[in-house]
């Protein structure tokens, strides 16, 4: 028995591990103590990742799809064919004729990301879809119109006050910058320990919140109208940090006269909360002096998502909770090494994908905005049904699962089927898989060279890790980048990176394209250095950089008001006006603690049904019972589920989970879902959660 040191990347917690090696067979994943971030903590999909690459459902060979039945082939007959068929449709149609999506499966992969942009810019087609657009783009939105700030905001382990807009961080890796860590959960306890207080703003007493200071129980779809009212407060009370704002903001006016609106009475009316405890959660945050206040999934798939964002990063910016010249911060590995300072980013030399002006493709359907270099997921079911110039024929899925993880079940299923060229790469033949003409086995984490890239800002401490592939990937399967170089090389194209252009025909080594990826120059450590840690390591020269004044011609401000939020405060006046029916239950999203989206529904723990949750009281007034099965009735269609009792739910709502439904059991929520049902100018992101729904007795 080998043990090797590595880490989990089914999320972007990236826990540390030792894999248990017999027979180039992981037969045990276990928690690694040692590792400096992590120190031990796990959750149950790593400790059971092993089953993922030992799966019976896993496919080891090339496959096509022949009278409806699949076929094995040999790995280059199928490169060869699909690149034919690419050709042909390339030439008749154009390179926008091709599109990719990618799940969470590959999103958080070093190399996979990166390939996947280089392959389709040397393609010449802007089609890249991804999860991210239909779960949480507020935040990259947010971030191109309210700025960048250099030296940050304030840690989780300098902040005396937290307030979680949706983060249940016990059951979920989620993590942003400041708040708890989702790699190492139990900080929370120390932290409290030494004064730190929790505010968790949640439809649900989540298991974080039960362990707050305060929990507000919002009403769901309602967190953009909290903020105001908090935000009202402030100002009303002037309780801001008024030197910051008056140095590094603009737009302040504008965003009061907007939120004057929502006094603490009008706001607790619509949030369903209490006047008194909207005022102690407000002057908490203020008072406590350092902290940050984020959010997870829920509110940014709640109606008024974007609103609610920039929401969050106005109140700490209006509360100044951003690093100051003097004070020590720790310093991200793979951005250059310039001293972090007292100022905005420049809004010229913001990342290309952050920048909105760098961020200019429109869909043909709908007008969506392109974000973070791809285009939104909730138009692609109809760039693919609707005819004309640029339609999507060809569809290319990595690490994915558009058939469970789009809205609109109905939809996205006619669209895969009406493909004329679908290729999925997956380690399993999952619910796309079963539309798709082609099938190509990939590697799985633990096979594979990877980095903890996706962390770079996240970590809190300039740490990052690489893996080396602790067993052979079985039979034909492969790392994603190689089929995409494969490709590359048969169409004649090229793959072009940061470091230069990759030799399609002689593929790089994963390290060899990682320097590709961060050249010699462009990181403050390299990838190989990174590497010669095989446990990770904290580069301590980092961890304390001093904050330095802006340098000569930095006054850029950070936006209040910037384009497009007056549209969305009149958009959300205007559906306050409306009102919504009383009649029914609002719908949340809910994670499972067992699985990551339509991710590890093969490990042992995993649940084979998604239940649907609600109160108890609402249950009895209604006359259902716990164990029932129920109706589940949206404006957009229904579904049938079992019916759970949660009494840390609110009244009038429910909850249940995403990534359900076909070979993983249970139904899926997406049945419920419209994409035409969007409060998004931007990516259009449906609603997804605060979803009006009736509940009936199943016959």
């Amino acid at each position: 028995m080998q043990k090797i040191k590595t880490f989990c990347s089914i999320c972007s917690a990236f826990c540390g591990f030792e894999a248990e090696v017999e027979d180039n067979r992981v037969v045990a994943m276990t928690p690694d103590r040692e590792h400096p971030m992590s120190r031990g903590f796990s959750c149950s999909k790593g400790r059971h990742f092993h089953h993922m690459l030992n799966s019976e459902h896993r496919v080891n060979d090339c496959r096509r799809r022949d009278d409806d039945q699949w076929q094995s082939i040999a790995k280059e007959q199928a490169l060869d064919e699909v690149a034919s068929r690419l050709r042909e449709l390339i030439d008749a149609h154009g390179p926008e004729c091709v599109a990719i999506y990618c799940g969470n499966g590959v999103t958080f992969k070093a190399t996979t990301m990166p390939s996947i942009h280089a392959f389709m810019q040397g393609l010449g087609s802007h089609q890249v879809y991804s999860s991210l657009t239909i779960d949480q783009p507020a935040k990259i939105i947010s971030a191109g119109r309210h700025g960048i700030w250099a030296a940050g905001g304030h840690s989780f382990e300098s902040a005396r006050v937290l307030i979680l807009f949706g983060n249940n961080v016990l059951v979920s890796g989620l993590h942003g910058p400041g708040s708890i860590p989702g790699w190492q959960p139990g900080a929370i306890k120390e932290a409290r320990k030494n004064g730190l207080k929790i505010i968790v703003v949640d439809p649900r007493c989540t298991e974080t919140a039960q362990q707050a200071d305060l929990h507000l129980p919002i009403r769901p779809g309602t967190d953009a109208v909290l903020l105001s009212g908090m935000i009202n407060y402030i100002l009303q009370n002037e309780l801001e940090d008024s030197a910051f704002c008056a140095q590094f903001t603009e737009g302040l006016e504008e965003l009061a006269s907007h939120v004057s609106a929502f006094d603490l009475a009008r706001t607790a009316a619509i949030t369903g909360l209490d006047e008194a405890l909207i005022r102690e959660a407000t002057e908490m945050f203020v008072q406590q002096g350092r902290g940050t206040a984020s959010s997870a999934t829920g509110p940014d798939m709640a109606p008024h998502g974007n609103l609610t964002e920039h929401l969050l990063g106005s109140l700490n910016t209006l509360c100044g909770r951003h690093n100051r010249a003097g004070e020590r911060v720790a310093g991200s590995l793979l951005t250059p090494d310039f001293p972090p300072m007292e100022a905005v980013v420049p809004w010229d030399f913001l990342p290309e994908k952050l920048n909105p002006s760098a961020n200019t493709q429109r869909s043909r359907v709908r007008g969506a905005h392109q974000l973070f270099g791809e285009m939104p997921t909730a138009t692609l079911a109809e760039e693919i049904l609707t005819p004309g110039e640029g339609q999507i024929r060809a569809l290319i899925v990595m690490g994915g699962n558009p058939a469970l993880s789009v809205p609109d079940r109905e939809q996205i299923t006619r669209a895969l089927e009406h493909l004329e060229l679908c290729v999925c790469i997956d380690g399993r033949l999952s619910e796309t898989a079963e539309h798709a003409d082609v099938f190509l086995p990939a590697s799985y984490g633990l096979e594979k060279v990877d980095m903890t890239v996706f962390n770079d800002i996240f970590w809190g401490h300039p740490f990052h890790q690489v893996s080396r592939p602790v067993v052979e990937p079985p039979g034909d399967a492969t790392d994603e980048y190689l089929y995409l170089a494969a490709l590359a090389d048969r169409l004649g194209t090229a793959m072009q990176f940061p470091g230069g252009a990759m030799d399609t025909a002689q593929p790089p080594s994963p390290m060899e394209l990682l320097d590709l990826v961060f050249p010699p120059g462009s990181t403050r450590v390299t990838p190989a250095e990174i590497a010669s840690h095989p446990t990770g390591h904290i580069f301590e020269q980092y961890s304390a950089l001093e904050v330095i004044p802006a340098m000569e011609g930095m006054e850029d401000r950070l936006r209040f008001m910037p384009q497009g939020v007056a549209e969305e405060f009149e958009r959300l006046q205007r559906d306050l006006a409306a009102g919504s029916a009383d009649d029914g239950y609002l719908l949340i999203c809910r994670r499972n603690p067992h699985v990551y989206n339509s991710m590890c529904h093969e490990f042992p723990q995993a649940p084979t049904d998604n239940a649907l949750f609600a109160n108890p009281e609402n249950m009895a007034n209604a006359g259902l019972n716990d164990g029932q099965r129920v109706v589940v009735r949206s404006q957009h269609g229904e579904i049938e589920a079992t019916l759970r009792e949660d009494a840390t739910l609110r009244d009038g709502v429910v909850a249940i989970s995403h990534g359900f439904g076909g070979k993983s059991g249970g139904v899926s929520v997406n049945s419920l879902l419209d994409t035409s049902d969007s409060t998004d100018n931007y990516t259009h992101i449906p609603r997804m959660s605060a979803v009006p729904v009736t509940l009936h007795a199943a016959t």
